[in-house]
């Protein structure tokens, strides 16, 4: 495993992180058979955005014990009132769950909160006003958050809460599918997408890599938007390259697919991507 220092927090962070979007969907004793062997290989940064909220005791049996020596990055605005992910900037809702989520992570303060999923300036807006940020503003002064983080997929209102919020960690789509403009989440022109990269190197904003592989649909030349199939490594080189980028946090939920993307740091060849 490689580590590199968070510019701003100084923390001690896994190029490789560990993203709960599919763990749910394993049974107990192989979601935390996965957490072992991420923890075995060196990754200390979990990212809680997960499809059901099922999961988390996984984490806290799992990780319990080594609690002081992981991060974990908990959104506010993430909504599991159905047991099942939803989005919310409801205030009493994002209270709601963030109770639950300590509890049921067993865990009395979170590493990095996140504004939690915001595409639109108009959301941004409404965050602030209903005193969602401010309740979150709140639990960091009160040292329950460590560090503030934002997640989004859209560069004009990333600009804009970085312009208004004293962010220190962004969450952002990344991959040579969505930075040149191809796929889903692609928002925001080559130009926009790199100036982003930039001003968080400025600044000494990380960035925590979301959708590192396009939905996998850059590993089949049938769906590449490029017209060729490119490895998981290819990929993860890539996405470690950009200007700004701490860890990557691509979903896993089995053991297998632990290891298999922890071989990326004994590769003796990565192939960079040249697009």
């Amino acid at each position: 495993m490689k580590y590199r220092i968070h510019p701003k927090t100084g923390d001690r962070i896994s190029e490789l992180g560990f993203g709960s979007a599919y763990i749910s969907e394993v049974d107990e004793k192989t979601g935390i058979s996965a957490l072992e062997e991420a923890i075995s290989g060196g990754i200390n940064y979990f990212d809680m955005a997960t499809a059901d909220i099922r999961c988390f005791p996984y984490y806290a049996k799992a990780l319990g014990s080594i609690r002081k020596d992981i991060f974990y990055q908990v959104h506010f605005g993430a909504n599991y009132d159905k047991g099942t992910y939803g989005w919310s900037m409801d205030l009493e809702s994002v209270k709601r769950n963030i109770d639950r989520m300590l509890t049921l992570l067993k865990t009395d303060y979170i590493d990095y909160g996140f504004i939690h999923c915001i595409d639109e300036v108009s959301d941004w807006n409404t965050y602030r006003k209903n005193g969602t940020f401010d309740y979150l503003m709140k639990m960091k002064e009160q040292g329950v958050v460590k560090h503030m983080g934002l997640s989004s997929h859209t560069p004009e209102a990333i600009r804009t809460i970085l312009d208004e919020a004293p962010v220190e960690t962004l969450m952002f789509s990344v991959n040579p599918a969505y930075d040149y403009q191809k796929g889903a989440y692609a928002n925001g022109s080559v130009d926009e997408r790199a100036a982003i990269y930039r001003r968080c190197e400025t600044e000494g904003i990380g960035i925590v890599v979301m959708k590192p592989f396009s939905g996998g649909q850059l590993f089949d030349r049938r769906t590449s938007p490029f017209g060729q199939a490119m490895t998981p490594y290819q990929v993860m080189q890539y996405d470690l390259d950009r200007p700004g980028v701490l860890t990557l946090v691509p979903g896993m939920s089995r053991p297998e697919e632990v290891r298999q993307l922890l071989g990326f740091f004994d590769a003796p060849d990565k192939k960079k991507i040249t697009l």
